[in-house]
């Protein structure tokens, strides 16, 4: 596969009535970990610390501009789901080629919570956001393709 290029990256994110939300414009970064939590097992006997991999945890954190903007917006979207004890889908769309993301390219998916979101402002007057967004259910996210 050739190298990939963030440029026309495609992200949704469900509002609160889980309706998907096109927040792209918005998203000047997303981190997707591909982590395993660490189990500790070692025994007394042994000479270093032992340890064995988890469940994965895919803990996303999301950076972007701060915007109100009725039903897209990415602080309408995040701030209505926000400490919400449900899952919202998270669709990362990754683009093959020079353009919008088509059917066969890379995609991120899973359901997750939002955990945290913090919002700044810059020197200049810039209101950044950021978002820690956690994985929700007994489904784990996952790479697929764009149907």
């Amino acid at each position: 596969m050739a190298k990939l290029k963030g440029q026309h990256v495609t992200i949704f994110i469900d509002d609160s009535a889980l309706s998907p939300q096109d927040v792209s414009d918005d998203v000047e970064s997303i981190d997707i970990p591909d982590e395993y939590d660490e189990i500790e097992v070692t025994g007394f006997t042994e000479g270093a610390h032992n340890s064995i991999p988890g469940m994965p945890s895919f803990p996303v954190e999301l950076v972007g501009t701060f915007n109100p903007a009725a039903t897209t917006g990415l602080y309408t979207v995040l701030s209505g789901i926000k400490g919400v004890a449900s899952g919202h889908t998270l669709t990362v769309q990754v683009p093959t080629g020079t353009g919008a993301p088509v059917s066969g390219d890379p995609e991120f998916e899973g359901e997750f919570w939002l955990q945290k979101m913090n919002i700044a402002t810059t020197p200049a007057g810039k209101l950044n956001l950021t978002a820690s967004l956690r994985v929700f259910g007994a489904t784990a996210p996952a790479w697929g393709t764009v149907a």
